[in-house]
């Protein structure tokens, strides 16, 4: 009796949750969202962070096409190579993945905010959201702008500004497969923003020391008067100033948080031009400068967070024979005693490249003569003082030559020298050890810039012999052509072997191109020559 009871209380139970269950509406599944982050810093760049649903193996994430213009870089944490694809309209960046809901991708613009010069205020425009291939049910947005911004207009309307700086709102009206996407549009005035357009930087490594001098031309494009720039340094520097061509600045480094605070000598306004260096000297555990097995592993330093048209590397190296490096250096001049400088040109940088642009140099160790300097210096100091004596009691008329003679003289020496590196540069093609790229790396870079150099002190001597000589203004004006004609010559020669190294060209045809030039090389130089037996006419 009582085991019936109870089943009848089981199955009465069993009945009331089943009854429940299907009066009880069910849970509603969490939609699925999109989210982005747009961030303003201190210089005008905009970093825009997205997180969108993961769509299978392959995510795509677009923006219009006009915002391509505009595009610095990127980078997914899921992918080391997202996929740059352009169509009609838009341009996509295809991220791979295989595991977790969302994908993330950062992407850094510049010249979404622009200055308005007659409102004196800040303007930002951009697409307000990801274009997608597939729909979400909410979508939310943060603008982070420098912290005492304050906005005048700002669309849509369901953004509005939380705090601060930060502007937020979200909406599950929006269609994020649309290819014409809303306009992000926010008028702002700020004090801490300037929009800096850097051109150039001259960075100069002296190696192994590890003294590092960055050199930076810069523009004002918008905002208020520029008195002030901070650059973050790599840690545990030392050595720390700034400079600009007129003397040392006023700056402040505050190791916490690695910030060098220059004050400029004075303000740089819209639209005007100015510059700063700043040295430092790098730890001996630094990621930027690397040594080991006679190799360095140069990287450059971008110690603020913008973009820069052209970043200039000069490598300082003492004591040391150069070998190779990659990329091949675009030149070396040898800096006496014993050291020899290269030169390496990257078009553009940014705080994403920066750190994968990096310069892998061989080098010799040299015997250095500098720890007997000391007794070298006693030996000169008595030998001069001996030559002394001997002058005082060996007098000798000696001839006077006039100021155009002289001139004259020193064209003849530097010809001479001229015409020693063009032999040896011709010796690289007629032996045949112009394709040997570990043989002819090092040799050629040294004679073209001593061909340079040669040719440059025959151009100066012979403009300053035209001013002062009418007489031989002819002359001169056929020397200094041909000297041009002929460093013009050997500038296309290095042209041609930059690029075999760089395995741009094979072997076949570099040899072919080779052989071209050499008749050209020589006729230059030909035209050299006859000019420089006339001007040793001259001076018989």
């Amino acid at each position: 009796m009582n085991g019936l009871r109870g089943l009848k209380l089981l199955i009465i139970a069993l009945t009331m949750i089943l009854v429940i269950s299907a009066i009880t509406p069910p849970a509603q599944a969490q939609p699925i969202s999109a989210k982005r982050i747009v961030e303003v810093n201190q210089y005008g760049l905009v970093y825009v962070y997205d997180e969108v649903p993961r769509t299978g193996g392959l995510t795509k994430i677009s923006f219009p096409r006009e915002m391509l213009a505009n595009l610095v870089n990127y980078r997914s944490p899921e992918d080391p190579n997202p996929e740059l694809k352009e169509d009609r309209d838009v341009f996509s960046i295809i991220v791979h993945s295989r595991s977790g809901d969302f994908v993330h991708l950062v992407t850094i613009f510049r010249d979404v905010v622009r200055w308005d010069a007659m409102n004196a205020r800040f303007m930002l425009r951009m697409s307000l959201n990801p274009i997608l291939d597939e729909k979400v049910g909410e979508f939310s947005i943060i603008v982070k702008l420098p912290s005492d911004a304050k906005p005048s207009r700002i669309s849509p309307n369901y953004i509005s500004e939380k705090k601060e700086g930060i502007l937020s709102g979200n909406t599950s009206r929006i269609d994020l497969t649309e290819r014409r996407p809303q306009t992000l549009s926010i008028d702002f005035t700020s004090d801490k923003l300037n929009l800096l357009d850097i051109t150039d930087v001259d960075a100069e490594y002296s190696l192994p020391d590890g003294f590092v001098k960055l050199g930076f031309r810069f523009r004002n494009v918008g905002g208020k008067g520029l008195s002030r720039i901070s650059f973050k340094l790599p840690e545990n520097c030392s050595d720390i100033r700034a400079e600009d061509q007129l003397g040392k600045l006023l700056s402040s480094y505050y190791p916490k948080v690695r910030s060098l605070d220059v004050t400029l000598r004075q303000q740089v306004g819209v639209g005007e031009r100015g510059s700063v260096s700043i040295y430092f000297k790098l730890p001996a555990d630094n990621p930027y400068v690397k040594v080991s097995d006679n190799k360095f592993r140069v990287s450059p330093i971008l110690p603020i967070n913008t973009t820069v048209r052209r970043y200039g590397v000069k490598l300082l190296l003492r004591s040391m024979e150069f070998v190779s490096s990659d990329p091949e250096p675009v030149e070396l001049v040898r800096v006496y005693p014993e050291s020899i400088k290269l030169t390496y040109i990257f078009d553009h940088m940014d705080p994403f490249n920066a750190e994968n642009s990096t310069i892998i140099l061989e080098y010799k160790p040299l015997f250095s003569i500098f720890g007997f300097m000391p007794y070298i210096w006693v030996g000169a100091i008595l030998a001069v003082a001996l030559a002394a004596v001997t002058c005082i009691y060996l007098k000798r008329p000696r001839i006077a030559l006039s100021k155009v003679d002289l001139s004259m003289r020193r064209l003849v020496e530097e010809a001479d020298s001229l015409t020693a590196s063009y032999q040896d540069l011709t010796s690289l093609i007629t032996s045949g050890r112009i394709v040997e790229k570990g043989y002819v790396r090092p040799r050629i870079l040294d004679l073209r810039a001593s061909i340079r150099r040669h040719g440059d002190k025959i151009s100066a001597i012979a403009s300053d012999l035209m001013k002062s000589s009418p007489e031989l203004r002819d002359l001169m004006a056929s020397l200094r052509n041909s000297v041009r004609r002929l460093e013009q010559s050997v500038e296309e020669l290095w042209v041609m072997v930059h690029r075999y190294l760089s395995g741009r060209i094979g072997r076949s045809a570099f040899e072919k191109r080779v052989d071209r030039h050499y008749k050209l090389l020589k006729r230059a130089y030909g035209e050299f020559a006859d000019a420089v037996e006339e001007l040793r006419e001259r001076t018989k």
